[in-house]
């Protein structure tokens, strides 16, 4: 039995072949379950894909209901799914349980949580400087295209985020937190940033570059220096703590604090940028900084003890 498990592991493999392995998992299984799983959307909502290729001021009630039903079989399929069979592949021996997936301190938990808002006000800041960034005369076209790309996406998940109700707003937080914050940890972190670590062998290469391809899958170009910060944050949790819980949480509350500022304010008032000048918001910037600086020295110094004590 051990001799026909070994034929599916990925441990001992080259990272370069570990990275191939996993990239066609997620393609193969991903590909497959979303275009498997999409046709009951298409049957229940009377949608289909299109939706994605259409104006925001056009889409019914169902095209959205099927946007969201998309969201959540794209997380599923393309990223959480492939991304426990590889991490269940790359275990050193197939009897022992998953060592990503331990269980943190409530401490460590409540550190985290104050970190997350620590990083608000620096990818608020960090943002509206990113925004406010412009290419070259000569690449105009680009940045356009760019522009166009940016605001339907904006638009199609301001559009996603409105909770009329209490119920829609627990929905939204399962389609925009819960489940984005599980899976793309799982996927970048606990994939992608393992591989790395092996194939630069240096934890600090591989948090950044993972914090990149982070940020650049995303596909919002004025929106990734704020991202990549949120990888880096996210990427050196789980370097330093060992455990991807804590970078799940961090990003779900990340992503859950404006579904439900729009559940309280209303969407009206969350697409108001902030009326407040940037040099002011970088006055208060060294506070929220030097916390999470704090916090994060505290997971480092920890795992320097921990390695000291092996």
């Amino acid at each position: 039995m051990r001799e026909n498990n070994s034929r599916f592991e990925l441990y001992r493999k080259s990272p370069l072949y570990q990275l191939f392995i996993s990239l066609m998992i997620i393609i193969g299984i991903g590909l497959t379950l979303t275009i498997i799983l999409s046709i009951p959307g298409k049957l229940i909502f009377g949608s289909d894909l299109t939706v994605f290729t259409k104006s925001t001021t056009v889409l019914s009630e169902n095209d959205f209901a099927f946007l969201r039903y998309i969201l959540i079989i794209q997380d599923i399929s393309l990223l959480l799914i492939p991304s426990i069979v590889i991490m269940l592949m790359m275990r050193s021996d197939p009897a022992l349980s998953l060592t990503e997936l331990k269980i943190p301190q409530l401490k460590e938990v409540g550190f985290v949580f104050i970190l997350a808002l620590c990083l608000f006000p620096i990818t608020s800041f960090t943002g509206q400087i990113n925004a406010n960034m412009h290419l070259p005369d000569f690449l105009s076209g680009v940045e356009k295209w760019m522009v166009e790309k940016e605001d339907y996406a904006s638009n199609v998940i301001n559009q996603v985020m409105v909770s009329p109700t209490l119920g829609i707003m627990i929905l939204n937080l399962f389609i925009i937190a819960i489940l984005p914050a599980i899976a793309e940890e799982f996927v970048f972190r606990g994939v992608f940033q393992k591989i790395f670590y092996k194939l630069f062998r240096s934890g600090h290469l591989a948090v950044w570059f993972t914090a990149f391809l982070f940020s650049a899958l995303h596909f919002q170009f004025f929106g990734f220096v704020p991202r990549f910060i949120l990888g880096l944050v996210f990427g050196y949790l789980f370097f330093w703590s060992g455990t991807l819980w804590l970078p799940v949480i961090s990003h779900f509350v990340n992503n859950a604090f404006p579904v439900i500022l729009a559940y309280i304010q209303g969407m009206e008032k969350m697409s108001v940028p902030p009326d407040v000048p940037l040099w002011q918001q970088a006055i208060i910037l060294p506070l929220p900084v030097t916390i999470g600086m704090i916090i994060l020295l505290y997971f480092r110094n920890k795992k320097k003890i921990v390695m000291r004590l092996r």
